[in-house]
């Protein structure tokens, strides 16, 4: 299925794909998750120099736009469904590292979760790390999508 828009056709898989990597910009200066301990609150960002997961999950959701874009203004670019399907499988594994592992940061969330609950806290995962794994979701759809067409 095709969409018209000022005479080019986009599929609806590349729609998707592009508002994935969308979400996932809009998603990275957002809170990641917030913490509440003694009645203070603390918000962790996805820009935070503790996080290198929001810049990850920055650039993958730039490479998304530019992919999709590339292939509206259709410039050539060899197997632009794999390559979308593939971003959005990274800016998955991004979350999941940015939660369980502390590869992208001084502590996992997981850890960091741990930790407030200990202290008598609570812990919640906040709308911006929730954006760009439904990012990932989307663009990872849309790609394979496009992917399957082609074959």
């Amino acid at each position: 299925m095709a969409l018209s828009t000022s005479g080019r056709n986009m599929s609806v898989a590349a729609i998707v794909a592009g508002v994935g990597g969308v979400l996932a910009i809009v998603g990275v200066p957002l809170a990641w998750a917030s913490a509440t301990i003694g009645g203070e609150t603390t918000n962790l960002n996805g820009l935070d120099s503790d996080l290198n997961g929001g810049k990850v999950a920055l650039l993958l959701g730039i490479l998304v736009v530019v992919v999709v874009a590339a292939g509206i203004l259709n410039l050539s670019i060899p197997q632009p469904g794999a390559i979308l399907a593939a971003l959005g499988a990274l800016l998955v594994v991004d979350v999941a590292l940015v939660y369980f592992t502390s590869m992208l940061g001084k502590m996992s969330l997981k850890d960091t979760s741990d930790a407030v609950s200990a202290a008598g806290g609570t812990f919640g995962f906040g709308i911006g790390l929730i954006l760009v794994a439904v990012g990932g979701i989307l663009a990872l759809v849309g790609g394979g999508l496009i992917a399957a067409k082609k074959a």
